[in-house]
């Protein structure tokens, strides 16, 4: 089987794909500081970390798991 390929048009398609996802990418507005609050935790385990000022919350999810911040829920900014 013999197939045809435009070498021209394929990389027009690419290029013009190149410059869409460059464009979105800057007209994309954040509401806020993209990854200042990291999130991690494992199994029942949680921690919030604001890496702008190195604040912790700790929060435990089972019966028996150990003190929960109580503003570990709340909103962050």
């Amino acid at each position: 089987m013999k197939s045809n390929f435009d070498l021209k048009s394929g990389l027009l398609g690419l290029l013009a794909g190149i410059l869409i996802t460059f464009t979105i990418g800057a007209a994309a507005k954040s509401s806020g500081p993209v990854g200042r609050f990291q999130i991690t935790g494992i199994n029942s385990h949680a921690l919030i970390i604001d890496t702008a000022t190195g604040q912790v919350w700790r929060g435990f999810f089972t019966s028996g798991g150990g003190n929960t911040d109580g503003d570990f829920l709340q909103p962050k900014i």
